[in-house]
Order: structure tokens, then sequence, then C-alpha cells
């Protein structure tokens, strides 16, 4: 055993034995200190290369996105050129699809525009309207005058009484109304209504007449003219000389004669101041035409022309037949 551990113990002295150098130590010492400074840099360099690297792939990114987006922004630049020579392109089409739809509604309404059938009066037209001895209601220097051809037995006539007296209302003294007879064949009855109303006249109650014949359109008999002449105060004997009077049938007949010749066939016709307005229209319808004719009305009166000359010298140039 003793042996044993003898030989054992000889490497380890050995070794002991063996001392290096003062010189070899500092070459030792030199060479862990080189190790260590060099592992230390590296470990301090390590995360710095790592952050140059990334840094550097931040500045390629970015250097691409720059470049991206300089593109995008020629690109933008030149679709925005585009755009705006597009938007010109666009305005120029509208102007002329404007000025092509302005010239087919032009067209449309030549088209469209109805032809006035021969031998009735043109709305475009002045008449001349003699107003002679025919019943008026209203001052006789109204700047505008109404006048009327009308049936007693037309039902299309009667309607229109209202739509009178709401325009009297309306324009009051600036307003005269013109009634003038066309007792059509076919209205046996409108012929007799029309000598009973002027038989009326005679005594001053032709409108109040007119009224009771409206209303009665049904009933135009002699009996009920007498009737009605009694319910009105009239004085009997000369209404009932008058309903066989020659001469108020021949201004029946007269009228009739005028209306036709103007092209006033059919009733109702009106013309408001010479202009020709068929059948019973609305209100609207005779105020647009009325007020139109009122405008120029004025216009003549603050030019000199007296009220009372209005009318006559707007139809004056007028009209004589359709």
């Amino acid at each position: 055993m003793l042996r044993r551990a003898s030989l054992l113990a000889l490497p380890l002295l050995m070794v002991a034995c063996d001392k290096p150098s003062e010189e070899e130590l500092r070459s030792m010492m030199q060479e862990v200190a080189t190790e260590v400074a060099t592992k230390t840099a590296d470990e301090k360099v390590a995360p710095l290369t790592t952050k140059h690297e990334e840094l550097a792939a931040t500045v390629e990114a970015n250097g691409k996105q720059a470049r991206r987006i300089d593109e995008l922004e020629k690109q933008m630049a030149s679709l925005t050129a585009s755009m705006v020579s597009l938007e010109s392109e666009v305005a120029e089409a509208e102007v002329t699809i404007e000025e092509l739809e302005a010239e087919m509604k032009k067209e449309e309404a030549l088209k469209a525009k109805p032809s006035v059938p021969s031998g009735r009066p043109d709305p475009a037209a002045y008449y001349k309207v003699v107003v002679g001895d025919a019943q008026t209601i209203g001052a006789s220097d109204a700047l505008v005058t109404i006048v009327t051809w009308s049936d007693f037995q037309c039902p299309f006539c009667s309607r229109v009484t209202p739509t009178i007296e709401t325009l009297r209302k309306d324009y009051g003294k600036d307003l005269r109304y013109v009634f003038m007879h066309n007792p059509l064949a076919f209205h046996t009855n409108a012929r007799a209504a029309a000598i009973a109303a002027e038989a009326a006249g005679e005594q001053g109650k032709f409108f109040e007449m007119h009224d009771k014949l409206f209303e009665n359109q049904r009933d135009l008999t002699e009996k009920n003219f007498i009737a009605w002449a009694k319910e009105l105060g009239l004085n009997m004997k000369q209404f009932k000389r008058a309903l066989d009077s020659s001469t108020l049938a021949d201004k029946v007949d007269r009228q009739q004669k005028a209306g036709v010749a103007l092209g006033a066939r059919g009733t109702p016709a009106f013309f408001v101041n010479g202009r020709f307005l068929s059948g019973a229209q609305p209100v609207p319808a005779f105020k647009a035409l009325i007020d139109e004719e009122m405008t120029k009305a004025r216009a003549k009166v603050a030019a000199g022309t007296s009220r009372d000359r209005v009318y006559a010298e707007t139809i004056a140039s007028g009209r004589t037949a359709p």
C-alpha cells in the first residue's frame, strides 16, 4: 500500500517541482488578459454590430420607401394632370349635351305646339273686339277688358260665372267684363233666354237676370222668364213687350255673327284685351293672361295714354278674322 501511494504522489511532486519562469508567467498573464479583453470586446461589439445591421436595414428600408413615395408622387402628379384634362373634357361634353338638349327641347316644343285650327283665333294674336252696345260690368276706363261670347244653356258657360266673380274681386276697377251672346243652334232655349236677359237689361237688371238664367239652365221657359222678372222687381208690361221686340232679337243675332266672324264659334269664348282664351278655364289661366296685359296697359298709361283709351289703342290694329 505504501508503495502504491508513493507511485501516485510522484506526478504531483513532479508537477509541483516544474515551476514556470517569471517570463513564462508574464506571457501566460498576457495571453489571459488578451483573451479576456478580446472576449469583453466581442461581447460589447456584438450588440453594436447587430444594432448597426438593424440601422442599416432600416435605412435601406427607408430609402426604398422614400423611392416608392417619390414614384407614387410622380404617379399622383400624372394622374392629377390626367384628371384635370378629363374634367375639362367632361365640362366641354356637358356644355355640348346642354346645348343639344336645349335644341331638342326647342324642336319638341315646336312639334308639340298645337297648330291653330283653321277658323279659330290665334291665342298669340290681338283681335279687334269692339264692345259696342254689349252689356258690361266694371269701369269703362279699366286697364283690362274681358269680352265673352256665351250661351245661357251651355253648362260650361255657367261654370265660368264664379271664376269671373273671383277675377272682378281680385282686380277691382282695373277689370271690365263684357257679355255677348252666342246661342248655339242645338240649345233650343238659349236664344229666347238671351232676349229675356236683354229685356231685363233695358231696365238695368241684365246681370241679375243673367244669374237667374244660369242657375236654372234646365228650366229656360217664357213662363219662368216672367216669374224671375217679377222677382227682380221689373216693370212687367215693359218686360213682356221687350220679349217680343225684334230690336233685342236683332241685337242677339248681331253679336253672335260678330263672334263667329272673329272665330269664337264655341262657348264660352273669351278675348282678354283682344287676345283669345277658349273654354271654361280656371282662374290661374285667366290671371296669367290678365297680368300680362295689365303690365302692358300700365306701360301705355305711363307713356301718356289715358286709361279710357287703353283698350281702344290695344285693339286698334287687331285682326278682324281668325
